[in-house]
């Protein structure tokens, strides 16, 4: 789980910059202050000749908008301006929206989105703040009705938006009624959300695995009812999204151990709460097999016994995928893959038969590769010495 400290002291100096530019900027009730309206578009740019907040040299454009208490509204900004978003009611920030400015190349163009619930009858001044001293471009901003939930059961394909309060307990119901894989993902731009999803012998949690501080798990699902539990690092507070999406599996997917493998074939699994799923390779004659564990949301480790063998691989492969290719004599093996600590998660398993040939890459974390050295380096030291002696 992470802190991400950057972000606490990012959303202190926006905080900063944008009262500043409450202050600097024309008065919220002036006529000259541009008026937004709910379920309605507005489109501006930010220039050099924007007004400019003084204490870190951005600029900014600002808009009136009346809600009444409690009124739930979202706001979205698009365009090629790499910008943040900001309500303010007076002098007091009520929310905002931080981009996740990693210093990368600007992409040609970006959507930042934030909810917030009116505290009360009135006009609130929500701000357009470029994210630095040279972003300019123009933007797009619109602002929506968000309609509250209602309470009722989540399922495949379906979505809320919801506020996150200090001190409460703020579990959703789940109902699935197909068997498949299924991602409930929780994004939000006030807050780093924490999330965990438990019922029918599943239990899994995630901080970040959806990008920009976003949470994410995907799993396989049978038929049930389950807990989806919103929460944040840190007890920070705010609107967030909830979504529910299910891909049915092409085939059955492997949920228990000792599963026979094809060679040639992938098998699609799900590692169990003990982190770990195991499968049993029967081979007739001699060949060279890879193996590759690629995992959803997770670091896979390879781990292969047999006649002969004990080799094992956490990131051979691609990203943190783990990857082993081993010249195999005739026989059963045993291939457990397992997840860096003890996630859940779905994986696929491919088996590739290279033939007797195939030449065989190294494997760092391989336990028989050192063995192997070690016999080569006495082989060496004992022709060498043979050639001595002559």
């Amino acid at each position: 789980m992470n802190t991400h400290p950057s972000r606490i002291f990012s959303a202190i100096a926006l905080t900063l910059a944008l009262s500043a530019c409450h202050k600097l900027g024309t008065a919220i009730n002036s006529d000259k202050t541009p008026g937004l309206d709910i379920g309605k578009a507005v489109s501006g740019e930010i220039t050099s000749s924007s007004r400019l907040n003084h204490n870190d040299g951005t600029r900014h454009q600002a808009y009136r908008i009346t809600l009444k208490n409690g009124e739930a509204v979202s706001l979205e900004l698009g365009g090629s301006l790499h910008g943040q978003l900001a309500v303010f009611d007076g002098q007091s920030l009520v929310a905002r929206a931080l981009s996740d400015d990693t210093g990368e190349t600007e992409a040609a163009s970006s959507v930042t989105s934030l909810a917030f619930r009116a505290p009360r009858d009135g006009t609130y001044l929500v701000a357009v703040n470029s994210s630095s001293a040279d972003s300019f471009g123009p933007f797009k901003l619109k602002a929506a009705q968000v309609v509250p939930y209602d309470g009722k059961p989540l399922g495949a394909n379906s979505s809320i938006t919801d506020w996150r309060v200090d001190n409460e307990k703020q579990e959703y119901t789940l109902k699935v009624d197909k068997a498949g894989l299924y991602a409930v993902t929780m994004e939000s731009s006030a807050f780093d959300p924490y999330l965990r999803l438990n019922g029918r012998n599943v239990e899994v949690e995630d901080d970040d695995t959806a990008g920009q501080f976003n949470a994410r798990v995907r799993t396989f699902l049978e038929p049930g009812e389950y807990t989806i539990t919103a929460l944040s690092v840190n007890q920070g507070t705010g609107a967030f999204k909830l979504g529910v999406s299910m891909t049915a599996t092409d085939q059955a997917l492997v949920t228990r151990d000792g599963t026979a493998l094809t060679v040639g074939q992938t098998a699609q699994a799900m590692i169990d709460s003990r982190g770990r799923r195991t499968f049993q390779l029967e081979l007739d004659r001699a060949r060279t097999i890879r193996f590759d564990a690629i995992a959803d949301g997770f670091d896979s480790l390879l781990h292969i016994t047999g006649p002969g063998v004990d080799a094992e691989d956490d990131d051979g492969g691609n990203n943190l995928n783990a990857r082993l290719t081993l010249p195999l004599g005739a026989g059963r093996y045993t291939v457990a893959v397992t997840s860096f600590g003890n996630q859940q998660g779905v994986f696929e398993l491919e088996t590739t038969d290279l033939g007797g040939d195939a030449a065989i890459p190294t494997n760092a974390n391989r336990k028989d590769s050192v063995a192997d050295a070690v016999s080569a380096a006495a082989e060496a030291a004992a022709q060498a010495a043979a050639d001595f002696a002559d």
